[in-house]
């Protein structure tokens, strides 16, 4: 049977791959992962160059950082074709995706792409450590204890409503990962000083590479922050504590 194998590779630092994503690598013949321009670098390429030897072919496979549904299905359809053929001539390949391949992953598109046209291909998924675990880690902040909810998502588009996110959050104990903060950070950061959550609130950005930034939000000064950016936010703290 044909088998391709999906790894994630974790957030940036390469000691946070797993056992499993590093033999992965060791044994293909191929590695592929994603660029977002043709030509460019791929992160996720850098965190596991460690392991990509000089002997394994390498592809690449341009993902447009675009909206647009036409160019972004052209994308996966190419990407899952190019796969197959080196499957298809008995190469054992292996795609790199960064962070967790379930969470807002190329990799989970590829792998839908895979299953609804090469459904002859049997598809290997190896999850990853997501970018706000390792930050929650790193700042020693705790995510959920007991019964606490723990809702992780994009910043919303606009104020109000995450407003009402956080204000719903509040109201239910529930901790709040606010991921692809960037630009939205020059609205963000107001709204937060008037919810009194400046304080309460953990900043991190590029996590895992050289350059990382992890400090509380209260530190942070106003402006545009880097995509890969992310506010972790507890408002409360259960009774039943140390």
């Amino acid at each position: 049977m044909k088998v391709l194998t999906i790894t994630a590779v974790g957030p940036g630092d390469p000691s946070l791959l797993t056992l499993a994503a590093v033999e992965a690598i060791q044994e293909s013949t191929v590695v592929s992962y994603p660029v977002s321009t043709l030509g460019g670098e791929s992160l996720a390429e850098k965190i596991a160059s460690k392991w990509i030897t000089k002997d394994k072919k390498k592809l690449p496979l341009h993902f447009p950082m675009v909206n647009d549904q036409n160019t972004l299905k052209s994308a996966w359809r190419f990407a899952g074709n190019e796969l197959m053929k080196m499957v298809g001539n008995g190469e054992r390949v292996v795609f790199l995706a960064q962070g967790d391949i379930s969470l807002f992953s190329t990799g989970s598109y590829l792998s839908k792409e895979l299953e609804k046209y090469h459904p002859e291909c049997a598809v290997k998924l190896i999850p990853g450590v997501t970018s706000f675990s390792a930050a929650a880690a790193n700042s020693k902040f705790s995510l959920a204890f007991q019964d606490e909810q723990l809702l992780v998502l994009p910043v919303p588009d606009s104020y109000e409503e995450l407003k009402v996110v956080l204000s719903d959050a509040a109201s239910k104990k529930r901790v709040v990962v606010l991921l692809k903060l960037g630009k939205k950070w020059e609205w963000v950061q107001p709204l937060l000083k008037e919810l009194n959550l400046i304080n309460k609130s953990i900043f991190a950005e590029r996590i895992g590479f050289s350059d990382q930034q992890i400090l509380r939000a209260s530190d942070l000064p106003a402006g545009t922050r880097p995509y890969f950016s992310l506010l972790l936010i507890r408002q409360s703290w259960p009774l039943r504590m140390p």
